[in-house]
């Protein structure tokens, strides 16, 4: 069982590593979240990488209830912490912030040092369990709230604040991973509880499987959409959208204009509009979105639509996000064909690809290859 475990924690250092690596590549220009997902995973690595050089040396490893590896176990659940505010915020965290929310963490470690220098030793025990009847020492009781202290990022990622302003994660995203940090946390405290090998190599199974999870919802479920945030001083503050005023002055027109010339005035107003902001990336856009800015209503704007030869707002939508898409992937401004369908606008590969097929007939891979084999025949035909 011993070997069992030391090979596990070296898998577990080795898969840490190749998540931090995979996620340093696929790291785009704005997208800071995935360098903070990075160097959080990276300091698994170093953990895990200790841990397996004492057991390699025949070491015993520090207990996992010792104010050191305790002090390290709530740094890393609050540097977790970082990740999600850096999605549903992107660019709110700066030195200032970031050295906020380890502040609880910074106070604990001058507590420790301060009882060092007092004096205090620690009694080594192997488990919470183990320490419980000697509850009144404070060497005891200081690591029973540190480890009580480590349920504290629990409630901040189940309270981050969620502003529809901001489109770069959706609910579901929240849930999956408030579910994966969970899972970690409460397997981490049966760690502490009970000292038993067997549930210590469990519990590095539990751990590198959620972080894969995680890394595996940033990379390829997670999209990723631009806004503009202004960050100040004090809590964030995005452009108000009685900002966003229309460039194209509205003409006025006069009670005998027919319904259809009103409706063509809109849509060059709704194109003035889309193109300006790249709206349909939003993922979240809807008709009664759009209808409020550009001051109408969704019956109006729904007619508009028709009377312009479009069959209804989600094929006008589909239409532009496909049009991007493919001037993305023509302009080589992206390579990838599931980050591109991202970017654009939809939600998911499948729902991007089926709508792809409805207005041009074909695969992405068959467009483009059609589209090259159809250049080189008429570069041919010219010389």
């Amino acid at each position: 069982m011993h070997n069992i475990y030391i090979a596990t924690v070296f898998a577990g250092a080795l898969v840490f590593l190749i998540m931090s690596v995979l996620l340093i590549l696929r790291y785009k220009s704005g997208e800071r979240s995935r360098i903070f997902l990075s160097i959080i995973v990276f300091f698994s690595v170093i953990n895990y990488f200790l841990r397996f050089i004492d057991l390699l040396n025949g070491n015993e490893p520090e207990f996992v209830v010792s104010p050191k590896l305790l002090l390290v176990a709530i740094f890393m659940l609050f540097s977790y912490i970082l990740y999600p505010v850096e999605v549903v915020s992107p660019g709110w965290l700066n030195l200032r912030r970031i050295i906020k929310l380890y502040s609880l963490w910074i106070f604990l470690i001058i507590v420790y040092f301060i009882s060092l220098w007092s004096g205090v030793e620690y009694t080594t025990y192997s488990s919470l369990i183990e320490m419980l009847p000697d509850a009144g020492r404070f060497d005891v009781w200081f690591r029973l709230l540190l480890a009580l202290i480590m349920f504290s990022p629990i409630l901040l990622v189940l309270y981050i604040h969620r502003t529809k302003l901001y489109h770069n994660s959706d609910r579901i995203w929240i849930k999956k991973y408030t579910f994966s940090f969970l899972l970690n946390v409460f397997a981490y405290v049966l760690v502490l509880m009970f000292n038993d090998d067997i549930l210590h190599t469990l519990y590095y199974y539990v751990s590198v499987g959620c972080s894969l999870y995680i890394v595996y919802l940033e990379l390829f479920d997670r999209l990723i959409i631009k806004s503009t945030v202004t960050a100040t001083s004090g809590n964030l503050t995005p452009e108000p959208p009685s900002a966003k005023v229309p460039d194209v002055d509205i003409p006025v027109l006069n009670e005998k204009s027919g319904t259809q010339q009103r409706n063509a005035v809109l849509i060059e107003r709704l194109d003035t509009y889309m193109k300006k902001n790249n709206a349909w990336r939003d993922p979240d856009l809807s008709l009664n979105m759009l209808a409020a800015e550009l001051f109408t209503n969704r019956t109006t704007l729904a007619q508009a639509l028709r009377d312009n030869g479009y069959e209804n707002y989600t094929n006008y939508i589909k239409k532009l996000r496909i049009d991007d898409f493919l001037n993305q992937i023509d302009s080589g401004q992206s390579t990838n064909f599931q980050e591109a369908f991202f970017s654009v606008g939809f939600r998911s590969r499948s729902t991007a690809l089926r709508n792809f097929q409805q207005l041009t007939g074909m695969t992405p891979s068959e467009y483009f290859q059609n589209k090259n084999d159809l250049t080189e025949e008429s570069l041919l035909q010219k010389n």
